[in-house]
C-alpha cells in the first residue's frame, strides 16, 4: 500500500513539473540591441526630453534624457533595449516637463491658451512629430548620438 502511494505521488509530482515547465514556452519577444546615446540642441545638452524608436513594425521603445542630455531605451518595464533594425526616431518634450512648466498661479483662461500654445516648442517639430531621424540598431551595443539644431 506504501508503495502504491509513494508511486501516485511521483506520477503527481512529475506531471506538476511538466506542466511548469510547458507554461514558460517561446518568448514573442523580438530579439533587441541595446541603446543609448546623447541628446543635444545647438550644442547643449538636451535634458527631460522623450527619446523614442519606432521600429517599422513593432512595439517602440522609448528613454528620457537626464541632466547631461543621455538616456537610454527601454522596451517593455524593465527589459532594455529595442528592436533591431530600421527605426525611426522622434525626440519629444516630456509631458511632465510641461505641466512642470506652467504657471502655478495663471489661471485657465483664452488669453492664457493662447500664450501657451504661442510658446516656441523645445525641439523642433523636423525632430518629432514630422521627424527626419532614423537609426539602424544592430544587435548589441548601439550609441546614437543627436546633435539637433534649432
Amino acid at each position: 500500500m506504501k508503495l502504491i502511494r509513494t508511486g501516485r505521488l511521483a506520477v503527481a509530482l512529475s506531471v506538476m513539473l511538466l506542466s511548469l515547465i510547458g507554461c514558460a514556452g517561446p518568448s514573442d519577444q523580438p530579439d533587441l540591441g541595446q541603446v543609448r546615446g546623447t541628446v543635444t540642441l545647438d550644442g547643449e545638452p538636451l535634458s527631460n526630453v522623450v527619446v523614442v524608436f519606432q521600429p517599422d513594425v513593432g512595439r517602440p521603445a522609448s528613454g528620457r534624457t537626464d541632466a547631461d542630455g543621455k538616456y537610454e531605451l527601454t522596451y517593455i518595464r524593465s527589459t532594455r533595449g529595442t528592436k533591431i533594425g530600421h527605426n525611426r526616431v522622434e525626440i519629444a518634450p516630456s509631458e511632465e516637463e510641461d505641466a512642470a512648466g506652467e504657471d502655478a498661479g495663471e489661471v485657465d483662461t483664452p488669453m492664457s491658451r493662447r500664450r501657451k500654445r504661442a510658446r516656441k516648442p523645445k525641439v523642433p517639430y523636423r525632430y518629432n512629430t514630422r521627424s527626419e531621424l532614423e537609426a539602424d540598431v544592430k544587435p548589441g551595443d548601439n550609441t546614437f548620438d543627436f546633435e539637433l539644431e534649432s
